[in-house]
C-alpha cells in the first residue's frame, strides 16, 4: 500500500509506502529526483531538494538495506551510474537525510547540482528463504530552493478613511467633538419631573382628606397657606 499527503509547505511531499519483500528476493524501491508540481494545468518542473527517510521492519524481523542515486549521463546514451548514499547494513530500522547541494559529488565546478536520476531504496531478503519481510518506508521531499516560487508582494497596509469635511475643507465641528460619556447628563429636567410627581401626589392626597374632611372643617393652623404655596408650584 501507499499513501501520500502533499502540501505541506510550497513544494514539500510526504510518501508513506508498505512494501512486502518477498522470501529469498530483493526488492527495490524508486524515489524521483524530478518531478511536476501545480494543478489545472498551471505546472512546473521540479527538482530534488532535500530527501529524508525513514524504514522500519515490521514483526521485529531484520532485513538489508543499501541506498544509492542514479545519475544521468550527459548525452543520455550511457547507463545511470551509481552513487551509495549507504552501504548495505542489516537492522530493523534505518533512517538518513541526502542534500545533494551538500554533497560535493553531486556538485558541477559551477556549484551547480549534476542531473539526478532517481534515490533507490534496494531491500535484500536473499537470506531469508522461509520469511517474508514487510517494511514501512516513509520519505519526505522538498524541491530545490531555485525552484521555489518567488514571494508574494507585500501588502500595504490599510489607510485611515478620511474625516468628515465642509466644502472648504475643513474638519466639522461635530467631527471634531466627541462626547464624553462619563459626564452625568443635566438634570434640570429631572429634578422638574420628580418635583412635578411629587406635587400630584399631594395633591391627590389633600383631595382624599378633603373629601373626608371638608375645609370649612380644617382646624390645623397655615392650611389655607399651605395649600397656595403647593398651587404655585
Amino acid at each position: 500500500c501507499k499513501l501520500r499527503r502533499a502540501g505541506w509547505t510550497h513544494s514539500a511531499m510526504a510518501d508513506r509506502s508498505c512494501l512486502k519483500i518477498p522470501a529469498g528476493q530483493r526488492f527495490t524501491h524508486s524515489i524521483p529526483c524530478n518531478w511536476q508540481e501545480g494543478e489545472d494545468g498551471n505546472t512546473r518542473a521540479v527538482a530534488l531538494g532535500s530527501l529524508d527517510w525513514n524504514a522500519v521492519s515490521l514483526g521485529e524481523k531484520t532485513i538489508d538495506l543499501e541506498v544509492y542515486v542514479l545519475l544521468k549521463s550527459e548525452d543520455g546514451s550511457e547507463a545511470p551510474t551509481i552513487h551509495y548514499l549507504k552501504q548495505k547494513g542489516s537492522g530493523r530500522s534505518f533512517a538518513g537525510r541526502f542534500v545533494p547541494q551538500e554533497d560535493a559529488r553531486f556538485l558541477t565546478e559551477g556549484g551547480n547540482v549534476v542531473e539526478l536520476d532517481s534515490v533507490i531504496f534496494e531491500f535484500d531478503n536473499s537470506y531469508s528463504w522461509w520469511t517474508e519481510k514487510e517494511v514501512e518506508l516513509i520519505t519526505i521531499r522538498t524541491a530545490c530552493s531555485a525552484n521555489l516560487p518567488p514571494p508574494l508582494p507585500e501588502k500595504a497596509p490599510h489607510s485611515l478613511p478620511p474625516r468628515a469635511t465642509t466644502p472648504h475643507g475643513a474638519a466639522t465641528q461635530k467631527a471634531q467633538e466627541i462626547p464624553d460619556l462619563r459626564k452625568a447628563m443635566d438634570a434640570g429636567n429631572d429634578e422638574k419631573r420628580c418635583a412635578f410627581r411629587f406635587i400630584q401626589h399631594l395633591e391627590g392626597l389633600l383631595e382624599a382628606a378633603e373629601a373626608k374632611c371638608p375645609k370649612e372643617g380644617l382646624q390645623l393652623a397655615g392650611a389655607e397657606a399651605l395649600w397656595s404655596e403647593l398651587l404655585q408650584l
